[in-house]
């Protein structure tokens, strides 16, 4: 019989084996079928899946028993590095996850692709080498290999971007996201050695194997302790930049978007909280480390509330299909990255896990519209598909009205989360959420009744869904409406490490939730279905709510207007960057040696440290802004 172990690692290396049996199969038989690329993938995803099922019931049989393998790679300086695998709740619920989403994708793809006739076998390839680095990624025992398999799901999700490398969009966006990703990945890497470096350096933390998941908590305790305190913060800043990065947090939310030239069926996956959520899925690990790091929660919180409420907004006006998934995405994931910033562990886990599973849900419901229409993405030209693919506007509904927080899997986590920030006394973040919780309502129902409601407007004759792309969204339907009620009633099984006491649920700030989803779909039935606003009696109030709350201008003037006028500034100071490089250079050397000098005296005050770092925030934001703005080409 098989032991754990042994199965995990089956497990892990089942989509590797896939992909180089598919890359061995394509050089060999050039006219080889399709269904054979399509056959062996699913069934070995299956195997996968399985695997999952097996890991995630062993792990919530033994509560609090954690399963861990390491094995030797290298030594590095007399510093060891291995690879291994380490699998507690939190592991085996993500590796659950990874398996059903691969899966769901090899069969809706199927169809896809058929109909597409491009790259077939590259494409299930691809899918089963990002499988495989996913797999990796979550049963990491350690944080260097953590971030190695990070970069490799990096390097696929670039490949993805640039599939139909015909296309010059798709060459242009795939080369911008390389550029970001690998930007992410450096920080990391620049952290993970500087923490590994000094972590080194206390003599009690010499048995402890190197940067282990097990021992982040004693690592970051002798770390903190044996450290200049501003260069353990300073450490943990690079973990939580980099994290922000890899997630499309502020200000870096455009990211994902880069994607959009993907396959669809791919581009769902990146959506899925397999690839975008992995860099909170990190700061999940590294909790007990930034719990040390004073202010490092309350940057977390302030970023994923600002992300939640800028995509919000700017999905208000999107019209293509696609960009809305992403914003849709990048929404949620900010959500999460806040209930992290409030120390809300389990929460932010759960909040993750269900707007995930009906973000996934929708953008296969979507992707189904484009196969059925002749891939066309703009809602302006759709219309009246209710009658035509009655399936799919069933499954749209239902993964809105969870993602919106009216009932299913959606409700429990939004109500969980308002609830909590109520027991903080946190007004203001609770007033931004509900206003993002109406924007989230408000453009999922524009979609559907832009889409599937009205007359159609296309000129591509709309042909129905094959059944193994529905088969494959009911898959995903069914923990979508389930899995909520599931967590919530049995969320001590599913996580074993949680922090906030638990809250009991508020009727009256659960109705707010409601109110905020409810009169989000009131405002878009009234404006995209009925064309009216019969609540609304005035003229200046209709018109504003006609305009998006002036979200259009606002968009534009954020986006356009005064990225022009910080570029113009720019410009007129880069006809001086030659004359002051030297100075620019020597004031650096004293810069460094300054600090240097503090750090070995250890007296570095720390009004000056936190306005140095303030001064470096603001001159990266402006720098990301002047490359934004086109000025360099």
């Amino acid at each position: 019989m098989i032991d754990i172990v042994s199965l995990v690692y089956l497990m892990v290396c089942t989509p590797l084996i896939c992909a180089v049996l598919l890359f061995v199969l394509k050089f060999m038989f050039k006219n080889m079928p399709d269904y054979i690329n399509f056959a062996a993938s699913t069934f070995l995803s299956l195997c996968s899946l399985s695997s999952s099922v097996l890991l995630f019931e062993y792990v919530i049989t033994y509560q609090g028993y954690t399963l861990e393998s390491n094995y030797p790679v290298c030594i590095v300086q007399n510093i060891p590095l291995y690879f291994g695998i380490y699998a507690d709740n939190l592991t085996s619920l993500f590796t659950l996850l990874t398996g059903g989403f691969f899966l769901i994708a090899n069969i809706f793809s199927y169809k896809y692709l058929r109909q597409n006739r491009q790259g077939f076998a590259r494409f299930y390839i691809y899918l089963n080498l990002l499988q495989f680095f996913s797999f990796c990624f979550f049963l990491s025992s350690n944080l260097i290999q953590s971030i190695v398999f990070m970069m490799a799901t990096s390097l696929v999700c670039y490949l993805f971007a640039n599939f139909y490398f015909q296309k010059p969009q798709a060459q242009s966006n795939s080369k911008k996201l390389f550029v970001v990703d690998t930007s992410g990945d450096f920080i990391l890497i620049t952290a993970s050695v500087a923490f590994l470096f000094f972590s080194t350096l206390v003599p009690d933390t010499t048995n402890i194997p190197t940067l282990g998941f097990n021992n982040i908590n004693s690592l970051g305790l002798y770390s903190f302790a044996g450290l200049n305190p501003f260069m353990f913060i300073f450490i943990c800043m690079l973990f939580i930049l980099g994290a922000l990065i890899k997630s499309s947090q502020f200000p870096f939310m455009s990211k994902i978007t880069l994607c959009s030239e993907a396959p669809n069926p791919a581009f769902s996956i990146i959506l899925s909280p397999i690839v975008i959520a992995q860099g909170v899925f990190l700061l999940y690990r590294l909790y007990p480390l930034l719990n040390l790091a004073q202010g490092a929660f309350e940057i977390i919180k302030i970023v994923g509330i600002l992300t939640a409420l800028i995509a919000c907004t700017i999905a208000l006006k999107e019209n293509s299909l696609k960009q809305i998934c992403s914003w849709m995405a990048i929404s949620q994931t900010g959500i999460a990255m806040c209930a992290l910033g409030f120390k809300m562990y389990e929460t932010s886990v759960f909040y993750l896990v269900c707007s995930g599973l009906a973000t996934v849900l929708i953008s296969y419901t979507i992707d189904s519209v484009s196969y059925s229409t002749g891939s066309q993405e703009n809602i302006r030209f759709l219309g009246g598909l209710r009658e035509k693919l009655p399936f799919t506007a069933l499954m749209y509904i239902i993964g809105a009205l969870s993602l919106s927080g009216l009932i299913f899997s959606g409700f429990y986590p939004k109500t969980e989360f308002i609830n909590n920030l109520a027991f903080e006394k946190s007004s203001i973040y609770a007033s931004i959420f509900l206003l993002v919780l109406f924007m989230s309502t408000f453009y999922l129902f524009r979609v559907y009744f832009r889409v599937f409601e009205g007359e159609y407007k296309g000129s591509y004759e709309v042909q129905k869904t094959s059944k193994l792309m529905k088969f494959a969204i009911l898959l995903l339907c069914i923990p979508v409406v389930f899995f909520g009620l599931v967590f919530n009633k049995y969320s001590g099984y599913f996580l074993s490490f949680s922090t906030a006491q638990k809250i009991t649920p508020d009727f009256f700030v659960n109705i707010f939730t409601f109110i905020a989803s409810v009169f989000g779909y009131y405002l878009a039935y009234n404006i995209y279905f009925t064309k009216r606003i019969c609540s609304l009696r005035y003229r200046p109030v209709r018109r504003l709510a006609a305009k998006h709350f002036y979200c259009d201008y606002f968009i534009d003037f954020i986006f356009e207007k005064m990225p022009l006028f910080i570029s113009k500034i720019f410009s007129f100071f880069e006809k001086y960057t030659i004359g002051i490089l030297y100075t620019l250079i020597k004031l650096k050397i004293k810069i460094i040696s300054f600090i240097k000098e503090k750090l070995e005296t250890n007296s570095v005050n720390s009004e000056f440290f936190t306005l140095a770092v303030w001064i470096f925030l603001i001159a990266l934001l402006f720098v990301v802004l002047y490359f934004k703005t086109g000025v360099i080409n």
